[in-house]
């Protein structure tokens, strides 16, 4: 049994290091959200508070410019403990300008315990296409050909790959492929491939740590902290991205306030702010803005997500938690 782990693992590592090729000319639609849900942008990562889990989110890109960017995702998990298994689903929908682009994939998970540490091996296929929105293009000559093409929008399939090593309670790291077949086939790809690689870091920095029974038992007041940095690469550019989190436990409720203060070496830097509303709904506000472009023409990128989980029970790495 371990040696055919084993070879699932190195299966799955070597594909995502083949696709390290460069691809040019797709799309590469982003959110501030993966460090929140990192299932946008890995299908092994299994949501280890509750045992389904949804979320929803909007970006809109360079406010004040006409045509910018407008990002919708929608995601939705499922883990069955007594299976070691996850199915999720997520939504993408891309706009920009008279283009729209949209994403509708389902993933599988397959979560290895191991004495101190999981494993968690995922994959993902989806649906894609592509089209124009004929309402704002001005046409000055209905006969030209090239408006069949134009018009006619792009479909296609695509896959993604990836890891996820919860080393401790507090550490893991992941390693994630996204529109795997865009690195092979350059040529119409609608959404680009990009390569994940990520780690994050938690801990507690007043009160003791929760243990696993915490949300129905009193405990005090907690402040943790959590570090993360996650590598990018897309088509021809590298890109590194950190975090540094603050939350704050309530007695019931385990992050019931969040701020986040968020970089990345393009020139950005943003802010993060959520909390708790009714139950275990959070709502997460972010703002960032670009340094290096766009000076004067842009007020920066908006964000919002809500998310709900539900069936809040013992998953996966609760009960590493110490």
């Amino acid at each position: 049994m371990k040696r055919r782990i084993r070879g699932y693992t190195v299966c799955i590592f070597s594909a995502l290091v083949l696709t390290t090729t460069t691809v040019k000319g797709q799309l590469t639609p982003s959110t501030a959200f993966y460090w929140e849900n990192p299932y946008y942008i890995n299908p092994a990562f299994v949501n280890t508070e509750s045992s389904a889990y949804f979320s929803l989110s909007a970006r809109k890109q360079w406010l004040g410019l006409s045509g910018s960017p407008v990002t919708l995702f929608g995601t939705g998990t499922f883990y069955w403990e007594k299976y070691k298994m996850q199915a999720g689903v997520k939504l993408l929908h891309d706009k920009i300008g008279y283009l729209s682009s949209s994403d509708l994939s389902v993933s599988y998970a397959y979560t290895v315990p191991f004495r101190d540490s999981y494993l968690s091996m995922g994959f993902s296929f989806g649906y894609q296409f592509q089209k124009v929105d004929r309402g704002e293009v001005t046409i000055e000559d209905e006969t030209d050909p090239a408006l069949v093409s134009l018009f006619g929008g792009k479909k296609q399939w695509n896959a993604g790959l990836g890891l996820e090593y919860i080393v401790t309670p507090s550490f893991r790291v992941g390693l994630s492929s996204q529109s795997l077949f865009s690195f092979f086939k350059k040529e119409g790809a609608i959404f680009g491939g990009t390569n994940y690689l990520y780690g994050r870091y938690r801990t507690r920095l007043l009160g003791r740590v929760y243990r696993p029974s915490y949300r129905t038992s009193a405990s005090p007041t907690t402040y943790d902290m959590e570090w993360g940095v996650c590598l990018k690469q897309t088509e021809d550019s590298f890109q590194a991205d950190g975090v540094i989190s603050f939350y704050l436990n309530h007695p019931t409720q385990r992050e019931k306030f969040q701020f986040s203060v968020l970089g990345r070496t393009t020139g950005e830097f943003g802010f993060l702010a959520g909390v708790k509303l009714i139950s275990e709904m959070k709502v997460l506000c972010s703002y960032d803005y670009n340094l290096k472009s766009l000076k004067g023409d842009s007020k920066g990128t908006f964000e919002v997500i809500v998310t709900y989980p539900l069936f809040l029970t013992k998953c996966v790495a609760d009960g590493l938690r110490r």
